[in-house]
């Protein structure tokens, strides 16, 4: 349903039509372009949300493997402190 109309810039337009269905088809035209535009942008949104994702992931991973690294080269000098 779509807001009230100034009657001076609208003639031949009832002020009730809206509530007896006259505007249904553009309103359903309406409602369907705005659903598809919806749709596309959904899409991109979740596209580019998934290659944010993977980028992080992988750079977790990378800093994952750094941690491990870095806890087996502490790990090593602390043996070779013990064994020295």
């Amino acid at each position: 349903m779509h807001p009230a109309l100034a009657d001076h810039l609208n003639p031949g337009y009832h002020r009730w039509a809206k509530f007896l269905g006259k505007c249904n088809a553009l309103s359903e035209a309406l409602n369907k372009c705005l659903a598809q535009e919806f749709e596309v942008r959904r899409k991109q949104q979740l596209k580019e949300a998934r290659a944010r994702r993977a980028h992080y992931e992988a750079k977790w991973k990378q800093m994952d493997e750094e941690d491990r690294l870095h806890a087996e080269f502490e790990q090593a000098q602390q043996a070779r402190k013990q064994q020295g």
